[in-house]
């Protein structure tokens, strides 16, 4: 009887060892799971963070390039407008240096008039000088916003600034249907540019 309650007791004993060593690997394992696991979920969301930081810059970056190509354009359509807004100021300038030079040739005035002529002839030449000199500047910008080689559109406009600055002079002034032409051109150029951002924004 004695042998058997030693047994049972050590038996007994055993199991409850057995029962706590079981419960503490698998407290072990489990925690070292857990662990692992938690490792893994946190590595994950540091890259899932900055995938989003990524894909957050990427969207930044094209909004930028977008804006920047938005401002190119407006800069590009002044400065064309500018360009146009001159010409047709030095056109009539030059008309009015030209009725001046007729009436003198003719003799067409009275004496009274000299100094006026005179003053309204030298301002005139100075304005066309100056508008000259913004001309030749603006033509200089325009080519330098205009660079893509391979465009057509922008080729255009290159073909037909070139040939209205050869027409410039303070003599001849530009050709009007020249530089109405050129107007269509531009028109024509800053249509399909619109249309080519409107594309990359979609």
């Amino acid at each position: 009887m004695i042998l058997l309650t030693t047994t049972n007791a050590a038996t007994t004993s055993t199991a409850i060892y057995s029962g706590l060593i079981a419960a503490l690997v698998s407290g072990v394992v489990a925690l070292i799971g857990y662990s692992i696991t938690a490792f893994v979920q946190s590595r994950n969301g540091k890259k899932a963070i900055e995938a989003q930081k990524e894909i957050a810059q990427m969207q930044r970056d094209e909004k930028l390039f977008y804006e920047s190509k938005l401002e190119w354009a407006n800069e590009t359509r002044k400065l064309i407008a500018k360009f146009v807004s001159d010409s047709f100021r030095l056109n009539i300038l030059v008309k009015n240096i030209k009725s001046m030079n007729n009436k003198v040739e003719k003799l067409n005035f009275s004496p009274s008039e000299v100094d006026g002529m005179s003053r309204e002839s030298s301002e005139n030449l100075h304005k066309a000088g100056e508008l000259l000199s913004s001309l030749n500047e603006e033509v200089t910008m325009i080519r330098l916003y205009l660079f893509r080689k391979n465009d057509d559109h922008e080729k255009e406009v290159l073909d037909m600034i070139k040939a209205l600055e050869s027409d410039m002079n303070n003599q001849l002034g530009i050709n009007s249907q020249l530089l109405n032409e050129f107007v269509n051109v531009a028109r024509d150029y800053f249509n399909y540019q619109m249309e080519e951002l409107k594309e990359e924004s979609a």
